[in-house]
């Protein structure tokens, strides 16, 4: 039960990063304007197609059944506490991405700041929240950076049995070249929390889709915006790829 949940969660998850970067690469690429960006202009992408209510619904649903199986699991496990805790981070992340989902589904009322950013500016507010935020900007970034590592060197552990060898290293370059573009990403928005925790301003924060834009503002131009998003794209392809060709995820 708990694989088929997980499962599904990262078909879910491939199709949002899908979106993602098509939106961002039509952004860099053609000069598209969007209101919004990042999860939540890919979510309203997906809305906005032909029976987009029943693909969001269906996103919706792998998402809680993914944060469900991370939230069991850090429950149940006996592995060591940093585990626990990641499996915990992981469901509170789908979660978040559940209820945004269903605020835009249901058409629900998007007054005040968004949980990130209210969450965020509780945690300054507190003595020791600036530290916690610095710590989690390291450790977001380390998981940037190993990321792209795994993506350079790292091993693709999915059974290539079933597929022609062609296709077996047409996948492996392109979830590669996913984990780099999202390792990347990560770490913008690792920098980004370590920034507003120094700071101690939360408008310092940057979402997914913040991060992307940073990237067009380098040197590099839009151009490099688009790479990293055809990226995010190749991360959702990745995240297909493990939900149905990996024995247990």
């Amino acid at each position: 039960m708990r694989n088929t949940l997980v499962r599904f969660g990262l078909v879910a998850m491939g199709l949002i990063y899908m979106a993602m970067g098509f939106v961002s690469a039509r952004v860099a690429f053609l000069g598209a304007r969007n209101r919004e960006e990042g999860v939540p202009g890919a979510l309203r992408f997906l809305l906005d197609r032909r029976y987009g209510a029943i693909l969001l619904g269906a996103v919706l649903l792998g998402l809680a059944g993914i944060a469900v199986a991370h939230a069991a699991e850090a429950i149940r496990t006996r592995r060591s506490g940093l585990a626990r805790i990641g499996l915990l981070a992981n469901a509170i992340g789908y979660a978040v991405l559940v209820w945004t989902s269903a605020r835009l589904l249901f058409h629900l009322g998007r007054g005040g700041a968004s949980l990130e950013h209210a969450g965020i500016t509780w945690l300054l507010r507190a003595a020791w929240g600036a530290t916690v935020l610095e710590i989690v900007g390291v450790a977001v970034i380390a998981g940037g950076l190993w990321e792209v590592y795994l993506g350079l060197l790292g091993p693709l552990n999915f059974s290539r049995k079933l597929l022609h060898a062609r296709l077996a290293r047409c996948l492996a370059f392109v979830a590669r070249f996913g984990l780099v573009a999202r390792g990347l990403v990560l770490s913008v928005l690792g920098f980004f929390l370590i920034r507003a925790a120094e700071e101690l301003d939360p408008n310092k924060v940057r979402s997914i889709g913040g991060a992307l834009s940073a990237f067009s503002h380098t040197m590099l131009g839009p151009g490099f915006l688009g790479v990293v998003a055809l990226g995010m794209g190749a991360y959702g392809v990745h995240l297909w790829t493990r939900a149905l060709l990996k024995r247990r995820v």
